[in-house]
C-alpha cells in the first residue's frame, strides 16, 4: 500500500478522484490519517493556485481546511464551508465503522450561486493583502471556479464518503480472502514437503506400505496388517494393508475371531501366542502383537505383527512397535488434515473463481472447469502431483484479473472493438500482478499470466513461442479454449464436442502445443480419425 493506514491502492484512488473533478469541475485532494500533508491534488484552479503564490496566501488557504477538518473529525461527517476567500469547500472524513481513520477527502473550489460584486470586492480585499501585483488576474481566475449549490455539494461530499468507504471495504475483504487463500496454499505445499506419499494420486496407501514394510523388516516378522475401525460402525473393522506370508487362506483377510479379539484391544499392545486362543486366531503363527492408535477423530487404528515362532518379542520389539504405531498415527492424521486443507483451499478457490465467472453470465463454472479439463490432460501427460495440484488451482485462478475488466466489456453482446479488446487482453496481467504479492504463489502466476500465449509466439501478452511459454500456461490455454469453444457466447453458439476437438487439432503447432493436445483429446475427448 502506498498510504499507510488506507487499503486502496493509489491508483485506485487517484482513479476515482480524477473521474470526479473531470465531471464537476472541482478540485480533489487526499490527505492521508495522521498527515498535514496534501498528498494528493487534483484539478486545483487558477484561483487558488495564485492565490498561494504568497507565504501569506498560502498560510490562509490552509488554515481555511485545517478548521474544517477539525470539524469532520468531531463529527465524521463531511462538513462544508466557505474558505477565507469565500469558495465552497467540503472536508470529508474517511472513518470506518470500526473507527478506523483512513485520510481525507478536500472537495471544492466553487463558487456559491455565482460570482457577486460584493464577493468580488472581497476577492479584491484579500488578494491586496496576498498577490497585490495581480488582484485583476485573481478576479477574472475565481469567476471561472463552478458555480454549485451548497445542497448539491453537500450531497457531493455524502457520495464520495460512501463510495470510497465501499471500496476499502471490498477491497478490504479481496485481500482478506487472498490472504487466507495464501495460508492455505502455503500450509498445503508445507505438508507435500513432509511425505511424497501423501499425495492427492496415491493417498496413504504408499505411506502406509512404507511403515508396514519397515516394521516386518526391523522386526523380522511373517507379516504385518494395518487396520482401522471403520468410521460408520465401532464393531467393524478393516483391512487397509498387509505385507509378507499371510497364514489365512484369502490373502489379506484375517479370523472372525481374530479381527474380534483385535477390535476390542483399546491398551498399548495385546500379545497372542499357541495355545493362548484356538487355533482359529491365527494358523501356524507363534506370536501376534497387536498395538492400538487413536486418530484425532477419535478412530482406532491396529499395527498387527506376526511370527511363526514364540518368544519373538522383547523390549526392543515393543518399543519399536510402539514408535511405528505413532508413525502411523501422524501419517493418517496429515492425510486427514491434508484433505481438509486441500478440501477447504478448493472451496474458497472455487468461491474466488465463481465471482469472478459471475461477471459474466455466460461463463459460470468456466474456471472450475477449466481446471478439471487442464487436470484430465496433466495426468495423461504423467505429471507429479504437486504439479498437478499447482495446476488446478492455477485453472481455477486463471481469469482472476477480470476482477479489473469493467463488467459491460465481459457481458458485451457481440464483438468487442480494438479498445475493448486491448482492456479485455490486460486480464493475464491484472491476475498474475494481483497474487504474485504472495511467494508461495510464484510456481503458478507465470502460467496464468502466458496462458493466452500462442504456440508460435503470436499470442499475449508476452509474445513467448514453444517452450518460453511455462507448462502450466500451455495447458490452460487449451482447456480454456475447449471450454470457450464448448459453451454458449454472446456472438456466436456454442461448437459441439468433436467439433471443439477438430479446432484444436487444426490449431496444434501454431496456438496450441501439440503435445498437449494430444494428451487433452486423449484424456477428454474420442479420438480424431484423419
Amino acid at each position: 500500500m502506498e498510504h499507510p493506514g488506507y487499503p486502496l491502492p493509489r491508483e485506485d484512488l487517484k482513479d476515482f478522484l480524477q473521474s470526479l473533478s473531470k465531471i464537476t469541475d472541482l478540485s480533489m485532494t487526499f490527505i492521508p490519517a495522521g498527515s498535514d500533508i496534501q498528498d494528493m491534488i487534483i484539478g486545483e484552479s487558477s484561483f487558488c493556485l495564485q492565490l498561494k503564490t504568497s507565504i501569506e496566501g498560502a498560510r490562509r488557504c490552509k488554515a481555511s481546511i485545517d478548521e474544517l477538518r477539525e470539524r469532520a473529525a468531531r463529527s465524521g461527517m463531511p462538513e462544508f464551508d466557505l474558505c477565507h476567500a469565500r469558495m465552497a469547500e467540503m472536508v470529508i472524513p474517511l472513518v470506518s465503522r470500526e473507527g478506523t481513520d483512513f485520510g481525507t477527502v478536500v472537495t471544492g473550489q466553487a463558487v456559491i450561486q455565482g460570482l457577486s460584486d460584493e464577493h468580488k470586492k472581497h476577492i479584491r480585499d484579500i488578494g491586496s493583502e496576498t498577490v497585490p501585483g495581480a488582484i485583476d488576474r485573481l478576479v477574472a481566475a475565481a469567476a471561472d471556479n463552478p458555480v454549485f449549490k451548497r445542497s448539491r455539494l453537500e450531497a457531493m461530499g455524502s457520495f464520495i464518503q460512501q463510495q470510497l468507504l465501499e471500496k476499502v471495504t471490498s477491497y478490504g475483504a479481496l485481500e482478506d480472502t487472498t490472504e487466507y487463500l495464501f495460508q492455505k496454499y502455503e500450509e498445503l505445499m508445507f505438508l507435500y514437503a513432509i511425505t511424497e506419499s501423501l499425495s492427492p494420486d496415491s493417498g496413504h496407501q504408499r505411506a502406509l506400505s512404507v511403515i508396514l514394510d519397515k516394521g516386518v523388516q526391523k522386526l523380522n516378522a511373517e507379516f504385518g496388517l494395518f487396520m482401522m475401525l471403520k468410521a460408520e460402525s465401532e464393531d467393524s473393522i478393516e483391512l487397509l494393508d498387509a505385507c509378507g506370508e499371510l497364514p489365512w487362506p484369502e490373502k489379506g483377510v484375517p479370523t472372525p475371531l481374530l479381527l474380534e479379539m483385535i477390535s476390542g484391544c483399546h491398551g498399548p499392545s495385546l500379545i497372542l501366542g499357541p495355545g493362548f486362543r484356538d487355533i482359529e486366531v491365527a494358523p501356524n503363527t507363534g506370536d501376534l502383537l497387536v498395538v492400538p492408535f487413536r486418530l484425532r477423530n477419535s478412530r482406532e487404528g491396529f499395527l498387527v505383527f506376526g511370527w511363526k515362532k514364540k518368544g519373538m518379542i522383547g523390549d526392543g520389539e515393543l518399543r519399536f512397535a510402539l514408535a511405528l504405531s505413532r508413525q502411523a498415527a501422524s501419517v493418517l492424521h496429515a492425510m486427514q488434515l491434508y484433505q481438509e486443507l486441500a478440501d477447504l483451499l478448493f472451496a474458497t478457490l472455487g468461491a474466488l473463481s465463481s465471482a469472478v465467472d459471475a461477471k459474466d453470465p455466460y461463463t459460470h463454472g468456466h474456471s472450475r472447469r477449466v481446471a478439471e479439463y487442464a487436470v484430465k490432460a496433466a495426468r495423461n501427460m504423467e505429471f507429479s502431483s504437486k504439479f498437478i495440484t499447482m495446476l488446478k488451482i492455477a485453472g481455477q485462478l486463471h481469469d482472476f484479473g477480470k476482477i479489473g475488466v469493467r463488467e459491460y466489456i465481459l457481458s458485451k453482446q457481440g464483438r468487442l472493438n480494438e479498445s475493448e479488446k486491448k482492456a479485455m487482453r490486460e486480464h493475464p496481467v491484472i491476475g498474475a500482478q494481483i497474487l504474485g504479492k504472495f511467494k508461495s504463489f510464484a510456481d503458478i502466476v507465470p502460467g496464468i499470466r502466458h496462458h493466452h500465449e500462442h504456440y508460435d509466439g503470436t499470442g499475449y501478452p508476452a509474445g513467448l513461442k514453444e517452450e518460453g511459454i511455462p507448462m502450466v500456461g500451455r495447458i490452460i490455454a487449451v482447456a480454456d479454449a475447449y471450454d470457450a469453444m464448448t459453451t454458449n457466447r454472446p456472438y456466436r453458439v456454442k461448437l459441439e464436442h468433436h467439433e471443439a476437438l477438430v479446432e484444436l487439432k487444426e490449431n496444434a503447432g501454431s496456438q496450441f502445443d501439440p503435445m498437449v493436445v494430444d494428451a487433452f483429446i486423449s484424456a477428454v475427448g474420442r479420438s480424431i480419425h484423419e
